[in-house]
């Protein structure tokens, strides 16, 4: 490392009187120095060199501790002394990778301490009062007081402009911040801090009590906004649980009065239309599967208004769904005595009312993504089924596209169904059925070799009864892996929050 500064006749003086090992500097001299202080804001190095200090300043922070010892060597003499470190520690501080290595840096010689007090200003308490109003310093949190902030001035970015206006005065640069002088540009960020978070600091007003603008940095904003999202919204679950969950509050006996009976009066009528798998392959109950499903909840509900006869929105999944959330939160909420009876039906509520609450953040999110979008010149319904296969909840799920405007030669809308399911002795099956044009296109997929084949041997049967059904069978294909991306036409949002709202 290389060390200079003019040499002042102040320094001349402070070197003239100090001991021969340093005021007798000589080109190319070893010195065996120990670092006393590192103050990284200042980028400079307090050393002991023949139990004498020196001050020396880099171009950027370095990686070195107090206590450490290293080799320094005088490459110039004049104008300027410069030395560089031949010798650097043979380990490094953690948390410094950001920091620069210290064989690669330049150093200047700053005059001694021992210069006379009357010829140099008094320093500052706070070292934030010698920057000027404008400039950016960033700060972690080192406590957090009633009203008042601890803050440590964090070291600038070796890539980082750095100014005169930015320089500060020594010392551990811990400042105590009244929360009077901090102006936050967003009142809301003062709620997110923790001990540990960094902030960005602004001078609005200098001086010793500084005037500051504090915001959080924008990544910190988007790790929060992620955070409180994961906390705040249920995971999703997929209605095979919940289905799981809800066979055991019916089945205690009718004397059982641990699980009330309006909750299984509710848990019954879930279950109850349930279809089975044989059910779905007929047209009608599909359709009505559907449309019962609970995408179409809100839909349905205004369509009551206008029909109170209809049975479609009492029969909708969503809302009963719902219901069973309500009965649940105040089944919950009523005092249990402390039998095992209780504590057992108690855990199962709670277990109940977690699947519940995720099925229904799954099925919210599933209407999100099939709301229609101005950008996309298809309209695209995502939804699940669950359906009894043996008596075993499993679900399909489904995404069907459909052109928003017809055909012109012909006047139809072309559509595309995905399907995705997981039948018993097979590994899950990706299916996309599309039709252009009148003409039905038929593609799977699946990651095991053997479905593949099962697959593959009964395509002839599939064109079959699609010709006994009156459709016009076009190309079919079975492939080994899982769809790809351009495959699938449609892809859920990245994220909840949408700036354009």
């Amino acid at each position: 490392m290389d060390i200079k500064l003019p040499l002042d006749a102040k320094l001349v003086m402070a070197l003239s009187k100090s001991s021969a090992s340093i005021t007798e500097l000589k080109l190319n001299q070893v010195l065996d120095a120990k670092i006393i202080t590192n103050q990284f804001m200042l980028n400079t190095l307090t050393v002991s060199v023949a139990d004498k200090t020196m001050t020396l300043q880099s171009q950027q922070a370095l990686a070195l501790q107090p206590g450490q010892t290293l080799q320094l060597q005088v490459v110039k003499l004049l104008p300027t002394p410069e030395l560089k470190i031949i010798a650097p520690p043979l380990s490094q501080a953690p948390n410094t990778s950001s920091l620069a290595a210290p064989e690669a840096q330049l150093f200047k010689l700053l005059p001694s301490p021992t210069t006379p007090a009357t010829a140099t200003p008094p320093l500052l308490s706070n070292p934030l009062a010698t920057l000027n109003p404008g400039d950016h310093v960033q700060a972690q949190i080192l406590n957090i007081g009633k009203h008042t902030l601890t803050v440590q001035l964090m070291p600038v970015p070796s890539d980082a402009k750095q100014t005169q206006s930015t320089a500060l005065p020594g010392g551990e640069n811990r400042v105590v911040l009244d929360n009077k002088q901090l102006q936050w540009s967003d009142p809301l960020a003062k709620s997110a801090l923790t001990v540990g978070s960094r902030i960005d600091l602004q001078i609005l007003k200098s001086g010793e009590t500084p005037m500051l603008s504090a915001s959080l940095p924008t990544p910190f904003i988007d790790e929060h906004i992620a955070t409180v999202f994961k906390q705040l919204l249920p995971i999703q679950v997929p209605s095979q649980q919940l289905l799981e969950h809800l066979a055991p509050l019916i089945q205690p006996a009718e004397s059982d009065k641990t699980v009330g009976e309006l909750l299984k009066q509710l848990a019954r009528e879930i279950l109850q239309h349930v279809p089975d798998k044989t059910k779905l392959f007929e047209p009608a109950t599909l359709k009505q599967t559907i449309a019962q499903s609970g995408l179409f909840m809100e839909r349905n509900l205004v369509d009551a208004e206008a029909n109170p006869q209809s049975q479609m929105l009492q029969d909708d999944f969503k809302l009963k769904l719902s219901k069973l959330i309500a009965q649940l939160g105040l089944e919950l909420a009523v005092p249990k005595d402390e039998s095992s009876a209780q504590q057992t039906a108690s855990e199962l509520l709670k277990e109940t009312l977690q699947k519940a609450q995720g099925n229904l953040a799954k099925l919210t999110l599933d209407q999100l993504n099939s709301l229609p979008r101005d950008d996309s010149p298809k309209q695209v319904w995502i939804l699940e089924l669950p359906f009894f296969n043996k008596a075993e909840p499993e679900t399909l799920q489904l995404i069907v596209e459909q052109d928003k405007q017809a055909n012109s030669e012909n006047g139809q809308k072309n559509w595309v169904v995905s399907i995705t399911i997981t039948p018993p002795e097979l590994a899950t099956i990706h299916c996309k059925v599309s039709c252009y044009d009148g003409t039905i296109n038929t593609r799977f997929w699946s990651e095991s070799t053997s479905t593949v084949d099962k697959i593959n041997a009964r395509l002839d049967y599939l064109r079959q009864q699609f010709e006994q059904k009156g459709l016009k069978p076009g190309f079919m294909d079975v492939q080994q892996g899982k769809p790809s991306q351009t495959n699938l036409q449609t892809l859920p949002p990245q994220s909840l929050l949408s700036e354009k709202v």
